[in-house]
């Protein structure tokens, strides 16, 4: 890769990682931003399952400009929309000030998913598109979790001292005895908005456009030619493949995968905070993230998108939707274990409450609620970067934005539901763990039922793909020694 390309890479994705950065400065705040407005977690449900269903509906407008249209154009519009945004949180005084904030923050986030999958693809190869996917995944990840602590770093409340509260009485505390904190919230968004807009301005100079299919299998030695270009655009009428081709089907309309995982990052800081009842700072929290990040991210985002990797290039076309199948499954029995466990700091406690432990008893538990919690995360987190190689696998180069937009879509649809189903039934029960536990068991179930079929479909659609994409780079081919002769 030139050293012009890696300089417009570095910022490409560094502008994109500060826009991503949005729900986590939103999400470790969510008790903080109740006790500012006065609302519950019903209220909390409500604001993110309407910022993710305004996410899923812009990715499918971008996701097809994003075909259509040089994406540098895109990515200022998505920068100069965020950045300002953000910086205007510092305004907002009501609920409704904050759900139309959360709107806009949510159209400039759904420019993102598309965007940086269509991005990368053109600049990798093909054979290692799940690796690249999985380091953006680990990239992305590292930045919500400094995008947390930036966020926590204004938040001065101390959780374990409400302990015997119920939920609805902890948030009206919090709003009583901190009244000078309250406002904190705001900040991270004012000055990460201020740095996404100098990278906006930076992108409009720096940032150059890949070209498209740079790297497929059989255009890569092709397109090498400066002036040669792939010509296909996406038509309206390539929608149908969406219907057509079986893969898709089952690739982008499973949202029931997704639905306890949106219910989790929806509300595991108010787990954390209100029911485990430690601060997100306390060292068995920091114990608890670190195997999330060993064996979450290392394991499953780089070691189980290479497993995808080395099977597709060993000649399992369907290798990497196989692995993401694979890892759908076995990531229950451990989530489910770990949030069965239902541990409580305060009254040092697992299993709801039932078991009474020791100080030492305690710490071998937590670890293994960790450990369980870390390699459900592992097989969770294998699933995303070889589920994007897979949806690229089995569509057109021009049509990838636009599929990738239709399954992000689908998928916004399954966390809003989880959102709402979950700040419901917590607002009803008052637990999140027993909440997650059976959302994980119900929906994971059900989602299974989706993702077997593809065993029997992707290999098929993979080679139709494969044969096409042949033709078309004979046929560029032969036009570019037609226009050599003449």
């Amino acid at each position: 890769m030139k050293k012009r390309e890696l300089i417009s890479l570095f910022f490409f994705l560094s502008l994109i990682l500060i826009i991503l950065m949005d729900s986590a400065l939103f999400l470790p705040n969510e008790v903080l931003i109740a006790a500012d407005l006065g609302i519950y977690f019903d209220s909390i449900g409500i604001i993110i399952s309407v910022y993710t269903i305004v996410n899923g509906v812009s990715i499918l407008m971008f996701g097809y400009l994003t075909d259509l249209i040089k994406r540098k154009k895109i990515l200022i519009f998505a920068g100069c929309l965020w950045s300002m945004t953000a910086i205007l949180h510092i305004f907002i005084e009501e609920f409704w000030q904050l759900i139309l904030a959360r709107i806009v923050a949510a159209i400039a986030v759904s420019v993102t998913t598309p965007l940086v999958i269509s991005y990368l693809a053109d600049i990798i190869s093909s054979d290692s598109r799940s690796k690249s996917f999985a380091f953006w995944g680990l990239i992305s990840s590292i930045g919500s979790l400094v995008a947390g602590a930036i966020a926590l770093a204004f938040n001065a409340i101390d959780y374990g001292a409400i302990e015997s509260l119920s939920i609805p009485e902890k948030i009206d505390f919090i709003a009583i005895t901190y009244p000078d904190f309250l406002y904190t919230w705001r900040l991270p968004y004012f000055f990460l908005g201020i740095i996404a807009l100098i990278f906006t301005i930076l992108n409009f100079f720096i940032t150059v456009e890949p070209k498209r299919a740079a790297k497929e299998k059989y255009l890569e030695n092709v397109l090498i030619d400066e002036d040669m270009r792939y010509s296909y655009k996406i038509k309206f009428s390539d929608l149908k493949f969406i219907f057509k081709r079986k893969s898709n089907f089952f690739l982008m309309f499973n949202f029931f995968d997704v639905i306890a995982s949106g219910l989790l990052v929806a509300y595991i800081f108010p787990y954390i905070q209100l029911e485990i009842g430690v601060n997100v700072v306390d060292l068995k929290v920091i114990i608890l993230l670190l195997f999330a990040v060993v064996l979450g991210l290392i394991i499953g985002q780089f070691g189980l998108a290479h497993w995808g990797d080395k099977k597709v290039q060993n000649g399992d076309l369907s290798g990497r939707v196989k692995v993401a199948v694979i890892c759908s499954i076995l990531n229950l029995p451990f989530l489910l274990f770990a949030f069965a466990m239902s541990p409580n700091v305060t009254s040092s406690t697992f299993f709801f409450g039932a078991l009474l432990v020791n100080d030492v008893v305690f710490w071998v538990l937590w670890l293994i609620y960790c450990m369980f919690i870390g390699l459900g995360l592992a097989f969770t987190m294998g699933i995303g970067p070889n589920w994007y190689s897979s949806l690229i696998d089995v569509n057109f180069p021009e049509n990838r934005g636009t599929m990738i937009a239709v399954g992000s879509f689908i998928d916004t649809i399954g966390r809003a539901s989880g959102a709402i189903i979950g700040g419901f039934v917590v607002t009803m029960t008052g637990s999140f763990s027993a909440t997650i536990f059976w959302s994980t068991l119900i929906f994971g179930l059900i989602s299974i039922c989706f993702w077997v079929p593809l065993f029997f479909t992707a290999e098929k659609d993979y080679l139709e793909i494969n044969e096409e994409m042949k033709i078309r780079a004979s046929s560029l081919s032969k036009m570019k020694v037609e226009e050599s002769r003449q």
